[in-house]
């Protein structure tokens, strides 16, 4: 677990994140409306090196949004998914879920829970549970090894936030 007092910390969290996670890596994202899942894609598409890390919001009424890699070495696309106004797994399959995952972007999925079936058996799993107006408690879990092994890197990375 690793609290974040700020929306600041938690970018700086997101940002930890786009840097360790390995392409092809699909995260999703657990937390109540508010808990800051915008505010940690945000920092996962600045460590990513998202060509316009500006562009991101949330994409709830869109179902999707594609941040683009920049052209700095190791830059990865970031695909930001919300399942929130979803009624299954078919909608997220209609807009192209599949490819998302066999690329090698980043894959981050809001509200998660609605398309279970959908999500690789190897993803890291982020819940957020807001605890104060502006303090989140982070839980990171990974499906598979290579999830576990970016959810400890993520652990310890988020221990040295100040």
């Amino acid at each position: 677990m690793w609290t974040s007092h700020s929306p600041e910390q938690t970018i700086a969290l997101g940002r930890c994140l786009g840097q360790l996670a390995p392409a092809g890596m699909c995260i999703a994202l657990n937390g109540d409306l508010g808990a800051g899942k915008t505010h940690l894609v945000q920092g996962v598409a600045q460590g990513a090196l998202v060509a316009d890390p500006d562009l991101v919001s949330s994409p709830t009424f869109v179902l999707m949004n594609i941040y683009l890699a920049g052209p700095a070495p190791g830059a990865k696309t970031v695909y930001h998914l919300d399942a929130y106004r979803t009624h299954g797994s078919g909608d997220f399959e209609a807009v192209g879920l599949d490819e998302c995952l066999t690329d090698q972007g980043l894959v981050v999925i809001e509200w998660p829970q609605r398309v279970w079936d959908l999500l690789p058996a190897d993803h890291l799993q982020i819940e957020i549970v807001t605890t104060e107006p502006t303090q989140r408690v982070f839980t990171f879990s990974g499906t598979g090894p290579k999830a576990a092994a970016l959810a400890e890197r993520l652990r310890q990375a988020a221990g040295k936030i100040a």
